[in-house]
């Protein structure tokens, strides 16, 4: 690696600084090149400091301690003081099972310099919306210009500048990741990409496994999600202290209804569940729509 191109950005707060000693351990360890060519990372919280022994980090204290600001309004203010063209966007409570492929985050940053259009490529899957095989770029797929959810805060590359472009103020990650979707439709020729289902994974998380119910990240609502991290944890020597936090059981989740557990009268009436699905989903966001519709412009 001849020059380091991007910036880690670990997307953190205060109260999560519980888990910065087992997720930096981790990566560490799944991510040698952090350490072998001290990339920079910048870890995005409020106000405290944190440093973990071979790596590169970084935290700007920007706040003061009454001050609150929102989600959006943090990562743009962090993003300003980072100098590399790309980053690297991370969740804290996500943790790796297997070796990080450096040379496809090289690659993606290669096709992003050949094309001027490319804000990202994110490394975890898409299913919200049918996605465009346009066999441009080994591994990934397009997505649509009104395809849901093409900004989420999976593990991805971006390009720095569009992303700053595209985070408002006041808004929480839920929050961007729909308006933030809608405002992009004013950009037609830029291109997002995500990872094609089944090929080799650039950020190998923890995922669902076969046959298993239970959540992808490491902390659900605040809790540990136990079947999550027990074995990464044990696989890199992590002692965490579960009843701190306390442990998410399996039946908190939310599970999609089936027909098979619906009345009989209303298995008839299955066929409109994507219709009445639609529906809802649209009344309850328009109250949200009028309140915001500043941040369209």
């Amino acid at each position: 690696m001849e020059e380091i191109r991007y910036t880690v950005v670990v997307s953190s707060c205060d109260e999560y600084s519980d888990l910065w000693d087992p997720f930096f351990k981790i990566i560490m360890s799944e991510w040698p090149e952090l350490k072998k060519y001290q990339i920079p990372i910048v870890l995005n919280t409020e106000r405290k400091t944190y440093q973990y022994k071979g790596l590169n980090i970084r935290t700007l204290q920007l706040y003061g301690e009454n001050d609150n600001p929102a989600w959006s309004t943090r990562l743009k203010e962090t993003l300003e003081r980072i100098k590399t063209e790309y980053i690297i966007f991370l969740l804290d409570d996500f943790y790796m099972h297997g070796d990080v492929r450096t040379d496809k985050i090289e690659q993606c940053i290669g096709w992003m310099d050949s094309n001027q259009n490319i804000s990202s490529f994110c490394f975890k899957e898409t299913y919200a919306s049918k996605n465009i095989r346009d066999n441009k770029y080994e591994g990934f797929e397009r997505r649509p210009l009104f395809g849901k959810y093409k900004f989420n805060c999976q593990a991805a590359l971006w390009r720095k500048d569009r992303l700053m472009s595209y985070l408002q103020k006041d808004e929480n990650p839920w929050e961007w990741e729909t308006m933030g979707n809608w405002r992009s439709y004013k950009h037609p020729t830029h291109r997002f990409y995500s990872h094609i289902p089944g090929e080799p994974r650039v950020f190998p998380y923890i995922y669902e496994e076969e046959g298993a119910t239970f959540w992808e990240s490491g902390v659900y609502r605040g809790k540990w999600v136990l079947p999550s991290v027990k074995s990464v944890f044990e696989k890199n020597n992590v002692e965490v202290d579960f009843s701190v936090r306390g442990i998410v059981l399996e039946e908190d989740f939310k599970t999609p209804k089936r027909k098979e557990d619906m009345p009989g009268w209303k298995q008839h009436l299955w066929f409109l569940r994507p219709v009445y699905c639609k529906a809802k989903e649209f009344i309850v966001k328009i109250p949200f729509v009028f309140k915001n519709m500043h941040h369209f412009f």
